[in-house]
């Protein structure tokens, strides 16, 4: 298990207020659970790369968020069918590269039974691309910059685009204030 994409995961459970969640790595015509936070059990499941929401996801490049509304077939196939039980919300986000989508990150079960807002959908596509980036690196040597080197990156983009800054600098405060 890629220890990045289980922080991904972890990260956008935690700041969607789902309850559950995990990231899909596409392999050929399959996609691959590579991480998971309160669904750990599904980590090594494999399932169609098109069936269910992620296989919507993987093939359109587009990220879904539904309410989950009577006998919907998509419950029925893919991951969300191998769940011990119905999710009231789905999230799920393409992982992608500059070049293809390479997985899917997906969140079931919004906390009080709430919806997935615009908001998650923009913090887990922001969090799919780090996953993304693991998931293309899976195998290569990564190199780590050093802290004065990524805080050089991060004057430079806060003085480049602040907006992109502030999505990056609370996703950092998140995954530092988790530990």
């Amino acid at each position: 298990m890629n220890s990045v994409v289980q922080a991904v995961v972890s990260s956008a459970v935690g700041a969607t207020a789902a309850s559950a969640g995990w990231a899909l790595a596409l392999r050929g015509d399959r996609l691959v659970v590579v991480g998971a936070v309160g669904a750990g059990e599904l980590v090594g499941s494999e399932a169609p790369a098109d069936a269910g929401t992620a296989g919507f996801v993987v093939n359109s490049g587009q990220p879904m968020a539904m309410a989950v509304r009577g006998d919907d077939t998509r419950l029925g196939e893919g991951v969300l069918a191998r769940l011990e039980r119905r999710p009231t919300s789905v999230l799920s986000v393409p992982c992608a590269t500059s070049d293809a989508v390479v997985g899917v990150l997906e969140m079931v079960d919004k906390a009080g039974a709430a919806t997935f807002s615009f908001d998650d959908v923009e913090l887990a596509t922001l969090l799919a691309g780090i996953a993304a980036a693991a998931m293309e690196a899976e195998g290569a040597e990564v190199t780590v910059r050093s802290p004065d080197e990524l805080g050089g990156e991060l004057r430079r983009l806060a003085g480049a685009d602040p907006g992109a800054y502030a999505q990056v600098a609370s996703l950092v405060e998140a995954i530092l204030a988790r530990g």
